[in-house]
């Protein structure tokens, strides 16, 4: 059965909305932890989960964002979802780890 993309848009968006949301959380959570941002180790794996969103998943979204592809849907998930990024970028700074890779305004 063939796939109707102008209603779906392109697979595994609405995963790729889904974990980057839930690495904003556990960012938060991570950041807003006296105990745990202090802990390296901790930090560290946290950051390399990160950046794989960032780099992965997050530039996946802007790609098909700049070619049009997302649903109605998913457009609004995506704006939501780099605003949130905007708000969360201090705490990623503030734990030495890399921002969002993607501009966070049209």
């Amino acid at each position: 059965m063939l796939r109707d993309e102008t209603v779906c848009g392109p697979p595994g968006i609405d995963e790729d909305l889904g974990a980057v949301a839930a690495g904003i959380r556990a960012l938060r959570e991570l950041a807003l932890d006296p105990v745990a941002s202090e802990d390296g180790a901790r930090v560290y794996d946290f950051s390399i989960r990160w950046g794989v969103l960032m780099s992965g998943r997050l530039k996946r979204l802007e790609h098909y964002h700049r070619a049009g592809e997302l649903t109605e849907g998913q457009e609004r998930g995506y704006r939501l979802l780099r605003g949130e990024l905007k708000e969360a970028a201090p705490l990623a700074e503030g734990l030495g780890i890399g921002g969002p890779t993607v501009p966070l305004e049209d």
